[in-house]
């Protein structure tokens, strides 16, 4: 009987990446001092909360970047962990789609899932800047893996958009990879924006072969939810601009930002401004560091 796993392959590729090879095919990374959401102004079902904000002190973590591999297909992937300790919580990101921001990213070689420009873009922009680092602000006992997408034939995602035994052979082979770092007991998923599409394929794909604990929506598209496996938490939220208020999602709109720094006025009234503020800044800036706090 063939090993299913045995056309799966999973290698560091840090070298590549990042000229460096790292302990346990782990780096050390610089957080970046970033603002969060005061988690006592916030209660749920409350329309518009009116926020307010602190700051968190830069810090570090250990980073990894690996090629994930079945049969030809191949994608990047990035592990974050807290700096110490060995985290149970693992956070999955199925970040937007892409495809809608070609003309911005093809000269990166997006085209190439290994491509190190467009590799090296992902970890600054999305995870150290992020999504790994509102996570390591809010716990210390959650590591981020964060799939970089590619433009090919096929799925963005490529072999994780809808294969659960892959998704689970991969994570099993990063924990032997980075010496028994981490585990992946509670899985927890999010997803953003246009997102929300091929979550709603993944998260059903890996439920019967991982513990998914919660899962979180930030401003889907077109309001849509997050499909929720069996009692798994499910906490999602919108800023007005793709959607809502409609039951089940928790309402940020314009005013619920009036005391973040970048607030203007001009937000209220130009329809361009309030679209970029909201569902392309604070949206993914803040919220998922909120939704791991409250």
């Amino acid at each position: 009987m063939t090993d299913p796993a045995a056309d799966i392959t999973v290698r560091p590729i840090n070298h590549e990446i990042l000229g460096m090879d790292g302990v346990n095919n782990l780096v050390s990374q610089i957080i970046p001092s970033i603002a969060i959401v005061n988690p006592h102004s916030f209660r749920f079902g409350i329309l518009n909360n009116v926020l307010t904000f602190s700051s968190i002190r830069p810090t570090t973590a250990r980073l990894g970047v690996f090629a994930a591999k079945k049969g030809p297909d191949q994608r990047a992937v990035i592990l974050m962990l807290p700096s110490a300790g060995k985290p149970t919580h693992l956070m999955i990101c199925i970040t937007q789609e892409f495809e809608q921001a070609n003309a911005d990213i093809q000269s990166l070689g997006w085209t190439n899932p290994l491509s190190p420009a467009f590799v090296n873009f992902c970890i600054l922009k999305h995870v150290v800047n992020r999504w790994g680092a509102q996570i390591i602000a809010a716990t210390s006992d959650t590591a981020l893996l964060y799939i970089v997408r590619a433009r090919s034939v096929g799925h963005e995602l490529g072999p994780f958009a809808k294969d659960g035994p892959f998704v689970k052979e991969v994570l099993t082979q990063l924990v032997s990879l980075t010496a028994n770092a981490f585990s992946f007991d509670y899985v927890q998923a999010f997803t953003y924006s246009s997102g929300v599409n091929e979550f709603n394929i993944f998260i059903p794909a890996v439920a019967p072969f991982l513990n998914i604990a919660a899962v979180y929506g930030i401003d889907p598209s077109e309001a849509t939810a997050v499909t929720k496996p069996g009692n798994a938490l499910r906490r999602q939220y919108l800023s007005g601009e793709t959607g809502g208020p409609i039951p089940g999602f928790e309402f940020l709109g314009v005013n619920s930002w009036v005391n973040e720094w970048n607030f203007t006025p001009e937000v209220r009234t130009d329809h361009s401004l309030r679209h970029n503020y909201l569902h392309n800044r604070v949206m993914p800036l803040y919220v998922l560091n909120l939704a791991l706090s409250t």
